[in-house]
C-alpha cells in the first residue's frame, strides 16, 4: 500500500513537472496577439533593425528565376576524382560480404558440431540398447525373465539430423546491392579462389568502364558491363553485373564552374529589404499583412494562442497524461519489479525529471542537442531493455510538446533511441564501449543526414555545410550519450544501490583485491568458491534468477575464511588443527567466518546483495560434525559439560532471495560431493546425495523465505547434478604399457 501511494506521488509529480515544461515552452510563450487580415489593436514599430523576410524573399525568388533562364554549357569532362565513389562502393560491398561469409562459415562449424553431438548421443542410445539385448540374452540363458531388466524397450531410430537454415536474406538485408536469394547463396558458397576472381573481375570492369568516361548509367553502359564480365568470369557474371550496376557512379560532369558562378551572381543580385529601428510596421487600425506579420515574428513580438484558446493546451495535457499512463501500465503489467522497489521507481523518476528539466532549459536549440538518448540508454543499462524501448517512445512523444518538435525530431529519437537501447547490452564489456560509442555516433550521423535530405532538400541544393554540421552535432550527441551514460553509472550505483552488469564484471574479475587475497591466502577456499559460483550460475540461469548475481555470490560467500583459512577443511594440508581443540571452539571459529565476511564486505564496499548472500548462505543450519563430536564427548565418563545445540547453529538469517538460496545449496552440495568422491564413491551415488541435501534444506525450513517453487528446487538439483557429473566423470583407464610409456616420455 505504501509503495502504491509513493509511486502514485512520483507519477503525479512527473506529470505536473511535464505540464509546467509544456506550459512554459515554445508552444505557449506570451507576446503580441495579432491575426493576418484583421486590424491591429495598436501601433507597432521596429525595436531594432531587422530583415524584411517577405520582401527579401520575393526579391530573391525573382533573381533565382532569372538565373534559371541561363543556359548551361554543353562541355563535359572526366572527373577522375569521382572514380573513387565506384571503387568505394565495391570495397564496401566486399567488406560486408566478407563479414557475412565469415558468419556463414562459423554457422557451418556450429552445425557440424551440433550434428556430431547429436550423433554421439545416438551412439550412446545404440550402445545402451545393445547392452540391454546382451543382458536379456544372458538372463534367458540363466533362466530369468528378461522383462525384469530396466532399460530401453525399443531400439533407437536411425540417426537423422536436420541442419538449421542460415538466415541468408536477413544477413544481406543491410547490403546496399539488391541481390536475389540465389545470388546471395552463390556468393556465400564461393571458394576463396572464386571470391578473389569475382573481386578482381569487378575492379577490372570498373576501370574498363570508367576509363572512357560515364556520363549516365544507361543501357549501353550496362551492356558493356555485362560483356566485360562474361569475358572475365567463367561463372557468376550475372552476380557481378548486379553488383557492378549498383556500385557504378558516373564520372563525367559538366564543366560548370563559370556556369554556376554566373548563375550565383544573378541569383545573389537582389535587394535585401531591411526594416530600420523605430520604423513603422503597422499603424493602429491598419490591417495586418503577411509582410507585417513576418516582420513582427522576426522581432519576436508575436504571442502564441494559449491566452485566447486553451483548447490546444488542454489537449496536450491529456495526451501527455495518456502517454504516461500507457508507460505506467506497461511497467505494472510487465515490469512490476520496478514499482515494488522504491529505489528503482525513484531512479526512473529521477532520470525522467533530470532529463526533462535539461530539455526545458535548452529551449530553442536543435533537436540533435537534446539529451533524450542519455535517458534511454541509462534506463536500458540500469533497469532493462524492454522498459527502455517503451519509455523511449513515451518520452519522445512527451518531449515533442515541450520543445515544439517536428516530424524530423520524432523520427530521429524513435529510431536512434531504439538503436541506443539495443547497443546498451554491449556496454557490459569494457572493450566494446568505444565500439558502442562509435556505432551510436555513426548511426546518428547517417540518420540526421538522411532526415535532412528527406525533409530539407533545398539546403543540400546550395551547400553541404549545414548538412554536415547537423550530422556532426547528431554524432556528438550519440557519442556523448554513451560517455555520459557509462560515466555516470557509479553515481547511480551509489545513490540508488543499482548493481549494473559492469559492476558485476568488476566483482567477478580475478584481479579484484578480495579475489587475489583469496587465491593467495586460502587457495582451497578459492577453488571451492569457483565451483560454487559455477553451480550457482548454472542453476540460477535454469530457474530464471539472475545468474550474474548468483555467480558473484558464489565468489564472495566464503571471504570470511580469510581470517582463519587453516581451520577450514579445503585449506588444511597437514595435521587438522581441530583435533587439538574442543568442539565448541571449533564451531565458533567456523561460525565466525560469516561475521568476518560482513566486515570485509563493508571494508571493500561490496554491494548490498553480496553482503546479504554472505550473511544468509548458511542461514540457521547446524554445524553437525562438531555437534556430534561434542555429544560423543558428553557421553564419556569424564565429560563435565552439557552440550547446548544452539551453540552449534549458525545464528543468522535464512536466504531471502532465489540467488542466496542457490548459493546456500551449491555451497553445501559442493562440499558434500567433494567429500563423497574423495571417499571413493562413484557418480551413481551423487544424484541421491544432491537430492537428499536439498530435501534436508526444505525440511529444516532453510528455503522458506527464498521464493523458490517446488519446480525451481527440482530444476536446481538437476542443474547441480549435470555440472558435478561433468566435473567428476569417469575416465577411461589406460593400458599398463601406455602408462609406462607415457611416464617415460615425461621424464
Amino acid at each position: 500500500m505504501k509503495n502504491r501511494i509513493f509511486n502514485s506521488l512520483l507519477v503525479l509529480v512527473a506529470y505536473l513537472l511535464t505540464c509546467f515544461a509544456v506550459f512554459t515552452g515554445p508552444h505557449f510563450q506570451s507576446a503580441l496577439s495579432v491575426t493576418v487580415g484583421l486590424p491591429s489593436d495598436m501601433r507597432v514599430v521596429a525595436s531594432r533593425d531587422v530583415l524584411n523576410v517577405v520582401a527579401t524573399e520575393a526579391n530573391r525568388e525573382a533573381a533565382r528565376a532569372q538565373s534559371e533562364l541561363l543556359s548551361p554549357l554543353a562541355a563535359t569532362t572526366i572527373d577522375a576524382s569521382l572514380n573513387v565513389h565506384t571503387f568505394n562502393n565495391l570495397f564496401a560491398f566486399f567488406d560486408r560480404l566478407e563479414d557475412i561469409r565469415l558468419e556463414y562459415e562459423l554457422w557451418l562449424i556450429e552445425q557440424d558440431e551440433a550434428r556430431e553431438a547429436e550423433y554421439g548421443r545416438w551412439q550412446q542410445a545404440v550402445e545402451l540398447w545393445e547392452r540391454h539385448l546382451v543382458q536379456a540374452a544372458q538372463m534367458v540363458d540363466d533362466g530369468i525373465d528378461p522383462e525384469q531388466i530396466i532399460g530401453p524397450s525399443e531400439p533407437p531410430e536411425e540417426f537423422y539430423y536436420e541442419m538449421g537454415e542460415f538466415p541468408t536474406e536477413e544477413r544481406f538485408a543491410g547490403v546496399p546491392v539488391l541481390l536475389t536469394l540465389a545470388q546471395q547463396e552463390f556468393l556465400l558458397n564461393l571458394s576463396e579462389y572464386e571470391h578473389n576472381d569475382l573481386y578482381d573481375a569487378l575492379l577490372a570492369t570498373a576501370e574498363f568502364i570508367l576509363e572512357p568516361g560515364v556520363i549516365e548509367i544507361n543501357a549501353t553502359v550496362l551492356l558493356a558491363i555485362q560483356q566485360k564480365l562474361e569475358e572475365l568470369l567463367a561463372e557468376g557474371a550475372d552476380v557481378g553485373y548486379t553488383i557492378m550496376a549498383a556500385s557504378l557512379v558516373a564520372n563525367m560532369v559538366f564543366d560548370e564552374e563559370l556556369f554556376l558562378r554566373q548563375q550565383e551572381d544573378i541569383a545573389n543580385d537582389y535587394v535585401r529589404e531591411m526594416v530600420l529601428e523605430n520604423e513603422l510596421i503597422v499603424a493602429e487600425g491598419e490591417r495586418i499583412t503577411p509582410e507585417a506579420y513576418a516582420i513582427m515574428q522576426e522581432l519576436g513580438l508575436l504571442e502564441t494562442e494559449w491566452t485566447r484558446d486553451l483548447v490546444p493546451l488542454a489537449g496536450i495535457f491529456i495526451l501527455v497524461g495518456l502517454t504516461m499512463l500507457a508507460c505506467c501500465w506497461f511497467i505494472y503489467f510487465y515490469r512490476r519489479r520496478i514499482i515494488s522497489h522504491a529505489k528503482e521507481a525513484t531512479l526512473v523518476f529521477t532520470l525522467y525529471s533530470a532529463v526533462m528539466i535539461v530539455i526545458w532549459a535548452l529551449d530553442g536549440v536543435g533537436y540533435y542537442f537534446l539529451p533524450i538518448l542519455a535517458f534511454t540508454m541509462l534506463i536500458a543499462m540500469l533497469v532493462d531493455l524492454r522498459t527502455a524501448l517503451v519509455l523511449n517512445l513515451g518520452f519522445t512523444v512527451i518531449a515533442y510538446f515541450v520543445v515544439e518538435g517536428t516530424i524530423q525530431y520524432m523520427i530521429f529519437f524513435m529510431l536512434s533511441g531504439t538503436i541506443v537501447c539495443l547497443l546498451a547490452r554491449y556496454t557490459t564489456e569494457r572493450n566494446k564501449i568505444m565500439m558502442v560509442a562509435g556505432l551510436a555516433a555513426c548511426f546518428n550521423f547517417i540518420l540526421s543526414v538522411a532526415i535532412s535530405l528527406a525533409f530539407e532538400p533545398h539546403q543540400v541544393a546550395y551547400t553541404f555545410a549545414p548538412l554536415l554540421t547537423i550530422g556532426i552535432f547528431a554524432a556528438l550527441n550519440g557519442l556523448l550519450t554513451v560517455v555520459i551514460a557509462v560515466g555516470s553509472l557509479p553515481l547511480w550505483e551509489v545513490l540508488f544501490g543499482v548493481v549494473t552488469p559492469i559492476k558485476l564484471l568488476d566483482l567477478t574479475n580475478p584481479t579484484n583485491p578480495l579475489m587475489r587475497r583469496l587465491t593467495i591466502e586460502a587457495p582451497g577456499t578459492y577453488h571451492h568458491s569457483l565451483i560454487v559460483a559455477n553451480l550457482a550460475e548454472s542453476a540460477a540461469y535454469d530457474i530464471g534468477a539472475n545468474p550474474h548475481i548468483a555467480r558473484a555470490g558464489g565468489y564472495y560467500h566464503d571471504i570470511g575464511k580469510l581470517k582463519y583459512p587453516q581451520y577450514f577443511s579445503e585449506n588444511i594440508t597437514g595435521r587438522n588443527p581441530h583435533e587439538d581443540m574442543d568442539p565448541l571452539s571449533s564451531a565458533q571459529i567456523i561460525i565466525s567466518h560469516i561475521a568476518y565476511g560482513q566486515t570485509l564486505a563493508a571494508e571493500y564496499r561490496l554491494p548490498l546483495f553480496l553482503r546479504d548472500i554472505i550473511y544468509q548462505h548458511h542461514g540457521t543450519s547446524l554445524i553437525r560434525y562438531f555437534y556430534c563430536k561434542a555429544k560423543d564427548m558428553e557421553n564419556l565418563e569424564d565429560a563435565s559439560t552439557i552440550v547446548d545445540k544452539d551453540d552449534y547453529h549458525y545464528p543468522y538469517m535464512i536466504p531471502q532471495s532465489k540467488e542466496a538460496a542457490v548459493v546456500m545449496l551449491a555451497d553445501g552440495i559442493e562440499a558434500a560431493v567433494r567429500s563423497m568422491m574423495n571417499q571413493g564413491k562413484d557418480i551413481g551415488d551423487m544424484e541421491a546425495m544432491i537430492n537428499k541435501m536439498i530435501k534436508d534444506k526444505l525440511a529444516d525450513g532453510s528455503l522458506a523465505d527464498s521464493r523458490l517453487s517446488i519446480r525451481d528446487v527440482d530444476v536446481i538439483g538437476k542443474s547441480f547434478y549435470r555440472v558435478l557429473k561433468g566435473m567428476y566423470h569417469e575416465r577411461i583407464p589406460y593400458p599398463q604399457e601406455v602408462v609406462v610409456e607415457d611416464a617415460v616420455s615425461r621424464r
